[in-house]
């Protein structure tokens, strides 16, 4: 086997709570423990905002004291000894954590969205382009199982020429509308980059076009419901009242895609939980048959489990449930659990050149595009 990619991991929170309000929590329950587990990938270095943290990180972790602590991107972008960066953290700070690697031509992982704006996402593919980066964005649905039996069943033909799609979901897994937990402003700002806009609807609808090809025509509207919120603590302790929410609630598409198919996409938020709990309801239409995708009310991109994929094979055909899981996998996936499987399926595919199952800088940045054409669409 050939030696393990030497991993540089910026974000790794520094305990090892799992509180979803913890900085860092995504490092720790994806990103690390594929690291930690796999043979083609070694950690070699932790980078925090200061070397104290990166150190306390590697203390609390029980990483050994040969994974090196530092406290800028720029030093972690010298160190000869680091082939890979990860970055992990709020999508605001992408750009600059992520910079100094590109420079010095380390390939890159860098979570979705890749840039607060689609300029920020350009000049980091440019630099990728030009400094000969390999480079992989965290828009891991693309690597799910259920997304490649989706794309084989249509490419297969057993559904026949796809005429229309239509997916309607709830913006599952969010706070209720009035409510929102602190430290996590940032969310209700349409400028901060990381938006229901960019992060839900975002993950599902580079699914939806990696699937079924690119819009030709794309109306769409856009609306918010709840434009003060008040935020709370991790008990529900109102710590302001009536901030301002930028964002939208409510997302609406309708197009035509590049191969003469209808599509229309709505997404709602809503303050219960949706009457029959489903979150996502995806449905494709060909001239022989029919794919339906239902998911419980969670985030789209991790494959929360209770996902049921139904499809009628051809005229005539019974209704049967497909088996989307049955993929051989290594163990260091196998292992892994929700919602970290699908990151690890993503930094396999990275491995194999797989490059169907992951997306490089240039097209997150296709998808980038695509999110301020809907918001230009809808007149924001």
């Amino acid at each position: 086997m050939s030696s393990p990619i030497r991993v540089g991991l910026m974000g790794l929170n520094r305990n090892t709570s799992t509180s979803n309000q913890v900085p860092g929590l995504w490092a720790t329950k994806t990103h690390l423990p594929y690291i930690l587990a796999s043979p083609k990938f070694k950690l070699i270095a932790v980078c925090n905002s200061t070397i104290e943290s990166s150190q306390t990180a590697i203390k609390n972790h029980n990483l050994g004291p040969e994974v090196a602590a530092y406290g800028s991107p720029e030093d972690l972008a010298k160190d000869p000894n680091v082939d890979m960066v990860i970055i992990s953290v709020m999508v605001g700070k992408h750009y600059m954590l992520a910079k100094p690697a590109l420079l010095a031509g380390k390939d890159i992982f860098v979570e979705w969205p890749l840039g607060a704006s689609t300029a920020e996402a350009e000049e980091m593919a440019g630099l990728a382009k030009e400094h000969g980066c390999k480079t992989i964005v965290g828009l891991q649905a693309r690597a799910s199982p259920l997304i490649i039996k989706i794309k084989d069943l249509i490419s297969s033909g057993k559904i026949g020429k796809v005429l229309s799609s239509t997916v309607i979901s709830s913006f599952g897994g969010l706070p209720p509308g009035g409510m929102w937990p602190t430290g996590a402003e940032y969310y209700l700002d349409i400028n901060s980059g990381g938006t229901p806009l960019s992060i839900f609807f975002g993950h599902f609808l580079d699914s939806f076009v990696h699937v079924l090809g690119d819009f030709k025509v794309l109306k769409s509207s856009m609306r918010t419901d709840y434009p003060l919120v008040d935020i709370v603590d991790m008990s529900g302790n109102v710590l302001q009242k009536d901030y301002r929410k930028t964002t939208p609630d409510g997302i609406q598409i309708l197009g035509t895609l590049e191969s003469g198919a209808s599509a229309s996409i709505a997404y709602y938020t809503a303050t219960n939980p949706s009457i029959d709990g489903t979150g996502v309801r995806w449905m494709i239409t060909g001239t022989k048959g029919q794919i339906e995708v239902t998911t419980p009310e969670s985030q789209w991109q991790m494959g929360p489990p209770g996902t049921v994929l139904k499809a009628r094979l051809g005229r005539g055909a019974e209704i049967e449930t497909i088996d989307f899981e049955d993929l051989v996998e290594v163990k260091e996936v196998n292992e892994r659990v929700f919602p970290a499987v699908n990151t690890a399926r993503q930094y396999e595919a990275f491995v194999e050149g797989r490059t169907r199952d992951f997306p490089d800088f240039e097209a997150a940045v296709k998808t980038h595009k695509l999110l301020d054409r809907v918001k230009e669409e809808a007149g924001w």
